[in-house]
């Protein structure tokens, strides 16, 4: 009979080991931090709002694609446009108290989400994304005009959310646009060169 290997006995004999992976040899590149220099001095004119209509940006970013310019410059064009049209008295806001909210409101009654008579929703009709839920970021706004907005929407102007006083003027600019009255054109932009290197 032959003797059975005691299995807690130690063994001199090395086990046989793997050689190492050829890819644990390779280098491998650290991640390298990336540089926001322009973002922090651009942070300035950036601008973020909530609660645009996101039918009215889409057509803005429509627009700039078209036209191969960025949204925000686009933007900035359209809502300074209206902005003008506002201060010569040619676009009318006029604010109406909301009873849902403590502030006015320049939409319609028929855009209000909710009304008092209205029966209740059964579960098959889900309810649209609240406007206020959808943020909308462009870059390219002065300061000057993002204040002026503010000012416009705050307490001491027309006391409305500033997504619905965009949302106003971008919609009466847009309907310039398209009807002629505002003319956006394209400019080319001063680009920098470099020198290619030659090879040896």
């Amino acid at each position: 009979m032959t003797r059975r290997r005691d299995p807690f006995e130690k063994t001199d004999t090395p086990t046989s080991t793997q050689p190492p992976s050829l890819y644990d040899s390779l280098r491998v590149a650290t991640p390298r931090k990336r540089n926001r220099q322009w973002e922090k001095q651009q942070q300035s004119r950036k601008v973020v709002y909530r609660g645009i209509d996101p039918k009215l940006a889409l057509k803005v970013k429509k627009i700039a694609d078209d036209l191969l310019v960025p949204g925000g410059e686009v933007a900035y064009a359209v809502l300074e446009y209206a902005l003008r049209s506002y201060e010569r008295g040619d676009f009318d806001l006029h604010p109406r108290p909301n009873p849902e909210r403590m502030r006015m409101t320049l939409f319609p009654r028929s855009d209000s989400a909710h009304s008092i008579n209205r029966p209740q929703r059964t579960a098959k009709h889900k309810r649209p994304e609240a406007l206020w839920r959808v943020i909308t970021t462009w870059r390219g706004f002065s300061p000057e005009l993002k204040q002026e907005l503010a000012a416009l929407a705050s307490d001491d102007g027309l006391h409305v959310p500033i997504g619905e006083l965009i949302t106003a003027l971008l919609r009466f600019g847009l309907k310039a646009y398209e009807t002629g009255l505002l003319k956006l054109e394209p400019k080319p932009k001063s680009t920098t060169f470099t020198l290619a290197h030659k090879g040896k």
